[in-house]
């Protein structure tokens, strides 16, 4: 059960587009995931620094981290940013390979990012550089700083603008971790009103909604590609040992 993988982890990594992106696309995981031991951590690419109807990008962008921070510290969970420019996010090489070394570093069972149906051109430039950093950092010849490491989970979360294609592939119980969400993400401005969007309406009738259809109080959805990403991990984990069954397939 999904469930059951995420929440036994020892390590997590969320990658955001924007501060406040890794909040709503795994927030109420994140939250219960720390609750249960989980090491998690929130990779923020930009700041989303452009997104104030009147501080200037610079201001604004410290302001969120401050805001980043204390959600972060609400939910027990760790914090870094890549300091890349909001609306400008490069979809390259270099951007993956930062990902990939957080990723050595982190060590995270488990990955969760953006989905890649999305208008916003950041958002499809963090879901595409994550899932190349899945496989850089999983590259034994690769010298970096750090080991390769090849997470078993990665998952695409749900946001309102990436819905293109998303087709929820699991529903992850996330009812211990709503309220400190919930309490938590207020620390945004942008969740206290200053977008025209009612982000904490949306967001916590979506994890309802899917807690609805999951038979639990609250949800999370997550989309997910083919199989190839975990046979493709398996590719640097040796050779299996044939078993007594004669079919040399099976471990």
């Amino acid at each position: 059960m999904i469930d059951e993988r995420i929440y036994s982890g020892k390590a997590m990594l969320v990658v955001g587009a924007h501060a406040f992106d890794a909040e709503v696309i795994a927030g109420p995981l994140a939250a219960q995931a720390a609750k249960r031991g989980v090491a998690v951590t929130f990779l923020h690419l930009t700041m989303g620094e452009q997104g104030h109807t009147s501080l200037a990008p610079a201001a604004y962008a410290q302001q969120k981290r401050v805001e980043a921070g204390r959600f972060a510290a609400r939910l027990g969970i760790e914090w870094r940013d890549l300091g890349y420019p909001d609306a400008f996010l490069p979809d390259d090489d270099e951007v993956a390979l930062k990902i990939a070394d957080v990723i050595r570093d982190v060590r995270p069972d488990t990955i969760v990012t953006h989905w890649q149906g999305s208008w916003h051109k950041d958002h499809r430039a963090a879901a595409n550089a994550t899932k190349t950093a899945v496989l850089y950092a999983a590259l034994p010849t690769l010298q970096r700083e750090h080991p390769a490491f090849s997470p078993s989970l990665l998952l695409f979360g749900e946001n309102w603008e990436d819905d293109e294609g998303f087709a929820p592939a699991h529903l992850v119980d996330v009812s211990e971790g709503f309220d400190t969400w919930r309490e938590a993400i207020v620390e945004y401005e942008l969740a206290r009103g200053l977008s025209s969007f009612p982000y904490v309406d949306y967001y916590s009738s979506l994890y309802r909604l899917r807690g609805c259809l999951n038979g639990t109080t609250y949800a999370q959805a997550f989309a997910t590609t083919s199989h190839s990403f975990n046979a493709g991990g398996g590719l640097f984990n040796g050779p299996r040992r044939a078993s007594g069954c004669g079919c040399g397939g099976h471990e």
